[in-house]
């Protein structure tokens, strides 16, 4: 009998040893950080290289902010096209209805157009205000939209030389990169990712600061930018502070995103400087 059993222990062992293990190996820790950062480096040089070469693109800024319980909230689709670049931005408030307005300049000419939606309508008696313009900024970062782009990238850096945010990557099934990475709340606000009012900023709480919020980079296969996203949410004691700003890449601009000139009696002219100035500050305050 005893004999017996130790062959059938035998046969059991022999039998395992032919058989795998469920589970999965232990990626070696050093090795997924220098990946992630490699994946990061990547993302950021899409960012980077799509800023330096937009100068035909269309793109949407998206962005809505609560901090305590005071919420803003936008969409701003920007197009640019041709050297001399004409150039619109079109801003949707999410968060109040109706203000909303489109600030168009013109590939030649020293004048730029702004139409006025119905929260604004009160400024002009016509649908469309123009005024002097300054040239199209040579600076990329200047630019409605890819400006967004460019204070991500440094509120990335910035939280990810403190020392508190390790990213991660990806491999999308249609062969594109989603990078992981974080932004701390103090670097959103340090870099003015989104224009924040210092009144606004005094409500959050030192112990926010540090804290950080999921960002992702999502790179097409060959290597151009497709999104950029900030999103969550901060706890604090007398409220949270939500965020969620990103940019999407919308391909290359075309002609039909500009409008046609408005006519002169459709069109309110705004004599100087002085007076372009004046009209953007009553437009500031009944947008507060």
């Amino acid at each position: 009998m005893r004999v017996t059993r130790l062959a059938l222990a035998a046969v059991a062992l022999a039998a395992g040893c032919g058989q795998s293990v469920a589970g999965s190996p232990v990626a070696n820790p050093a090795d997924a950080k220098a990946a992630g950062e490699r994946l990061y480096n990547q993302g950021v040089s899409a960012i980077q290289t799509y800023v330096k070469d937009a100068t035909d693109f269309r793109g949407t800024v998206y962005r809505y902010g609560v901090i305590k319980d005071k919420r803003s909230g936008s969409e701003v689709n920007v197009s640019m096209r041709g050297d001399p670049p004409a150039l619109i931005t079109k801003i949707k408030s999410t968060s109040h209805p109706g203000f909303d307005y489109d600030l168009y300049r013109p590939a030649d000419g020293d004048r730029e157009y702004i139409r006025l939606g119905p929260g604004y309508a009160k400024l002009a008696p016509t649908p469309w205000v123009s005024g002097p313009a300054n040239p199209v900024s040579g600076f990329a970062c200047a630019i409605s939209g890819l400006q967004t782009l460019c204070k991500l990238v440094d509120a990335m850096d910035q939280s990810t030389k403190g020392g508190g945010v390790s990213p991660q990557g990806t491999r999308l099934a249609d062969g594109g990169t989603e990078v992981r990475t974080g932004i701390t709340l103090k670097a959103f606000i340090d870099n003015s990712v989104i224009p924040i009012p210092a009144d606004i900023t005094a409500l959050v709480e030192p112990e926010m600061m540090g804290r950080t919020f999921p960002t992702k980079i999502v790179v097409n296969a060959d290597g151009t930018l497709r999104t950029v996203e900030v999103k969550g949410e901060v706890p604090g004691k007398g409220g949270k502070v939500q965020l969620e700003v990103g940019y999407e890449a919308r391909g290359r601009s075309a002609a039909d995103d500009f409008p046609p000139l408005p006519a002169a009696d459709q069109t309110t002219a705004l004599a100087d400087k002085a007076a372009s100035d004046d009209f953007w500050a009553r437009l500031g305050a009944l947008r507060g």
